[in-house]
């Protein structure tokens, strides 16, 4: 079985107007294989061997939280696809979106800095890790700088992932691209070895890392903490990427727990 355990999806009546606004920021520096679409996610989940796949609907403003979320509560069925909720801090009665989520049958949320400028450790989202520690539900991050310019400083970095670590320390996390895009060294110091979930996103993909590196990452973090990722639409052939991780000097075992075997845990499915 083969869970992609980071993609991104959109209502399709603002589909096209969000993968027009990712170009126009990203410019050359990430493809883009598919539209945002529902549809078109389960397409290249077809077309790559993908069993199931974890997705985001990220919300950039307070006022359209409630709606993204809607959108990801309709969609998700925890069989095929795993819808994560959003949430923005300066959002009316966060705590209360956090528990919908909950009720509705999300098991996570999706905290972008990129896009919600609010770093993981910023006092305001205390309180929601709070609340989803105790509701048992996952917190991923995107960790690590901005593809689309890669010379600014992050808002969320790996230090501050084992800020929350060390904070709420019964939180489910996922600290995005291999625990810190660009920021690997950093990654190494803070997330790597610890009691967090990395995942295998890359810019524009894996493929862009040496297999050693790679393989250098997963054996010192523990193979056990490792979910095989794409990033979909933003990146490129999906199939290409499994065929490359599938390469790695891993056992079968291990191949298994990246591939699938530890999202299931991590979604306790």
């Amino acid at each position: 079985m083969i869970i992609d355990a980071h993609t991104h999806v959109y209502p399709d009546k603002i589909a096209l107007k969000v993968v027009e606004s990712a170009r126009a920021h990203l410019g050359e520096t990430v493809s883009f294989i598919g539209d945002f679409t529902v549809a078109d996610l389960k397409k290249v989940m077809k077309c790559s061997g993908i069993d199931a796949a974890i997705t985001f609907c990220v919300a950039e403003k307070p006022k359209i939280v409630r709606s993204a979320n809607d959108f990801i509560i309709d969609v998700t069925d925890n069989k095929t696809i795993f819808g994560f909720g959003t949430i923005h801090p300066d959002m009316e009665e966060p705590l209360a979106e956090v528990q919908r989520l909950k009720e509705n049958g999300l098991k996570g949320i999706k905290f972008h800095s990129l896009f919600q400028l609010t770093g993981a450790a910023d006092k305001k989202l205390l309180p929601i890790y709070e609340e989803m520690e105790k509701l048992d539900m996952i917190a991923y991050f995107h960790v690590g700088r901005d593809p689309g310019d890669p010379s600014s400083p992050s808002l969320t970095t790996p230090q501050s992932i084992s800020f929350v670590r060390d904070r709420f320390p019964h939180l489910k996390i996922v600290a995005a691209h291999l625990g810190g895009f660009l920021e690997l060294e950093d990654a190494a110091q803070w997330v790597h070895g610890k009691d967090i979930y990395i995942d295998t996103c890359w810019s524009p993909n894996v493929q862009a890392l040496s297999p050693r590196e790679v393989t250098r990452i997963i054996k010192r973090h523990g193979v056990d903490k490792v979910l095989f990722a794409s990033d979909y639409p933003s990146t490129t052939n999906i199939a290409a990427q499994i065929a490359w991780l599938q390469d790695l000097l891993l056992t079968p075992e291990e191949q298994a727990l990246i591939f699938g075997e530890n999202a299931l845990k991590l979604l306790a499915v």
